[in-house]
């Protein structure tokens, strides 16, 4: 791949168009070139004044789009921890009452190339509403909204919740990862009420004990996953560091589940030595070993005068 090339899938990357494991050159732009037509499309339609209902769901409209410079902040978060700042995912201020506790989320179809951020309509004037932060909302769901196309859940929650600014999100945010997640830690607590008045009033034999353990297990097993998972990321972006590679983050954040996994367990020295040989296979590899994973080169004169 010739340098011109090379430096235009590093600027997609950084505009937080991701290359997915196996894809190649070809396939990427016409996925990228596919996003940009349905996003100058919907800027279009947006820009005759009129309100456009999304997904057949929300409407919004040009002026109660969210401001330049509240998207700004949220791309210096990511591109701080991960290396993307996006610019074409719109968002909007959502003046629809949907529910006392929603603060905002991301509305995408996949097969449509489409998604939109939409925060409450107190988030206009306000930075904070309950525990959400505007910028910490946007930024998790950005994540989301660029890492999507790995088809990776094991770990995407992990890298969303790193753009909070509570270190107990940031250490729990990984444990619910499916809605089967939600569905095992709520079930067991919902229905504990039930079986001990079923045994109180009508089988005193009824052994209400199994809610109550069920209660307390799958609580527990999410919590030792989500030990296990930040302890693989942690001890891989160590590896990665000692190695050289100063944006580990960032690097992590693109990779798979099994690389991860690999990165954790290797010896610090093999290490170049594995991106080298993913580098040349992986038009993806080549793309992150170029950005994050070269050696900074020395100022010269000219970078000393800019300092």
């Amino acid at each position: 791949m010739n340098s011109e090339s090379l430096d235009r899938l590093i600027a997609l990357d950084a505009a937080g168009f991701l290359i997915t494991p196996g894809e190649d050159a070809a396939g990427f732009l016409k996925r990228v070139e596919a996003v940009r037509e349905v996003s100058a499309a919907f800027e279009k339609e947006l820009a005759s004044g009129e309100k456009i209902k999304v997904f057949d769901i929300f409407e919004v409209s040009a002026d109660c789009r969210i401001p330049p410079e509240i998207t700004g902040e949220v791309a210096g978060i990511t591109e701080k921890l991960y290396g993307f700042a996006v610019h074409h995912v719109p968002g909007f201020f959502l003046k629809k009452k949907i529910g006392w506790l929603w603060g905002g989320c991301l509305v995408g179809d996949p097969e449509a190339n489409f998604a939109v951020f939409l925060l409450r309509d107190v988030f206009r004037k306000k930075r904070r509403f309950l525990n959400y932060c505007r910028e910490e909302l946007l930024a998790h769901e950005l994540c989301h909204a660029v890492r999507h196309v790995m088809e990776e859940p094991a770990l995407e929650e992990y890298f969303a919740y790193q753009t909070s600014d509570s270190p107990l999100r940031r250490y729990l945010g990984n444990c619910f990862i499916s809605d089967k997640d939600a569905l095992g830690f709520l079930l067991p607590v919902m229905l504990l009420p039930a079986a001990e008045l079923v045994k109180a009033l009508f089988l005193p034999w009824f052994p209400s004990w199994i809610f109550w353990i069920l209660a307390v297990i799958y609580p527990l097993f999410l919590l030792c996953r989500n030990h296990f998972s930040r302890k693989l990321v942690i001890h891989a972006a160590e590896n990665l560091r000692k190695a050289g590679v100063s944006r580990a983050e960032a690097v992590l954040f693109r990779c798979t589940l099994e690389e991860v996994g690999q990165f954790s367990t290797a010896k610090a020295e093999d290490i170049p030595g594995i991106i080298e040989e993913k580098s040349a296979g992986s038009l993806r590899w080549q793309v992150i070993s170029a950005r994050f994973c070269q050696p900074a080169e020395p100022a010269g004169a000219e970078g000393v005068e800019n300092l």
